[in-house]
């Protein structure tokens, strides 16, 4: 009923189930079903606290099946759901229980690694400005460089002038402390947000990080993943890349296969528009975003950097 809702209005994608009965009965459950027991643990829920719940729910979704099913009819997308977006579910299904393997070890090095690189940029950043200050304080951050040191402020916002990644991206020549903090931010935020958080999620029993994967969590049609979100491991950077090394294969004598299907999706406009220059840069064999980027900024194909294709 979820994936039928979803296909029915990609727009008004609900959050839940209670979410959905809401969204279509204009009816709220006020009783929530208990969380279930956790896992290994000796305690079990009353069946009777947990059977009114579900059943209420139970009933509400019958309710909608017919009203789905008649609406997916009506819009021709019934085979849309029966043949491909099911069998699919039950495969996002497997994988989210098989899991990836992580590799800790690496990724205890790596923190040590940048535990080091953070503190050494600390002490730069304090040796640039003459004191030691919070830098992970915006207000301080905003007494340094906006009062002490005199940088041209930018954007206001409520509490002060902005120290948002944007405008001092803009300062970076203006004194070398700038470029330190950006990369005192990315380094921090690489830290907790990846490194020390993954290992957390480590299921004790299978070993593995389990995700989830939601099938209707974007209008485009396209996966999105949490819990953690695996789709958005960093690779713009050295230290990113590193990290999405620790995921590994099971086995030592495994390994990971990637498999792309270059630009499906610009191959087909390419077809169906019958435009020269898409068809000329898929013909020759080439990058479609790095000729699109030497176009955009009249160089050749040779001069593209990475900023320049991706800006393309």
């Amino acid at each position: 009923l979820f994936l039928a809702s979803y296909i029915a209005t990609p727009n008004a994608i609900p959050k839940s189930l209670d979410d959905l009965v809401f969204r279509r009965l204009g009816f709220e459950p006020t009783k929530p079903i208990p969380d279930p027991p956790p896992i290994g643990g000796l305690e079990y829920p009353d069946p009777l606290e947990v059977a009114a719940p579900i059943a209420l729910r139970a009933v509400l979704l019958l309710g909608l099946a017919d009203e789905l099913g008649d609406e997916l009819k009506d819009l021709a997308l019934t085979k849309l759901l029966q043949d491909v977006e099911l069998p699919i579910a039950r495969i996002l299904g497997d994988m989210e229980r098989c899991g990836i393997t992580l590799d800790g070890a690496a990724l205890s090095g790596l923190s040590k690694a940048m535990a080091t690189e953070i503190s050494d940029l600390m002490s730069l950043i304090h040796a640039d400005v003459g004191h030691e200050f919070n830098i992970n304080s915006p207000k301080q951050l905003r007494s340094v460089l906006f009062e002490e040191l005199g940088l041209p402020a930018g954007r206001k916002t409520k509490t002060g002038y902005s120290t948002a990644s944007g405008v001092l991206d803009n300062l970076v020549d203006a004194h070398p402390v700038v470029s330190r903090i950006l990369e005192y931010r990315a380094l921090s935020k690489l830290q907790s947000t990846y490194i020390e958080a993954l290992p957390k999620l480590v299921n004790p029993i299978t070993g593995r990080v389990h995700t989830t994967f939601n099938q209707a969590g974007t209008t485009t049609g396209r996966l999105s993943s949490s819990n953690p979100n695996l789709q958005n491991i960093p690779t713009r950077t050295a230290r990113g890349r590193e990290i999405r090394r620790a995921f590994v294969a099971h086995d030592l004598d495994w390994s990971l296969l990637a498999i792309d299907y270059s630009q499906i999706d610009l191959r087909v406009l390419a077809h169906i528009s019958e435009d020269p220059t898409m068809c000329e840069a898929f013909a020759e064999g080439q990058d479609i975003h790095t000729a699109t980027a030497a176009r955009l900024h009249d160089v050749p194909l040779s001069r593209v950097t990475d900023e320049m294709r991706r800006l393309a």
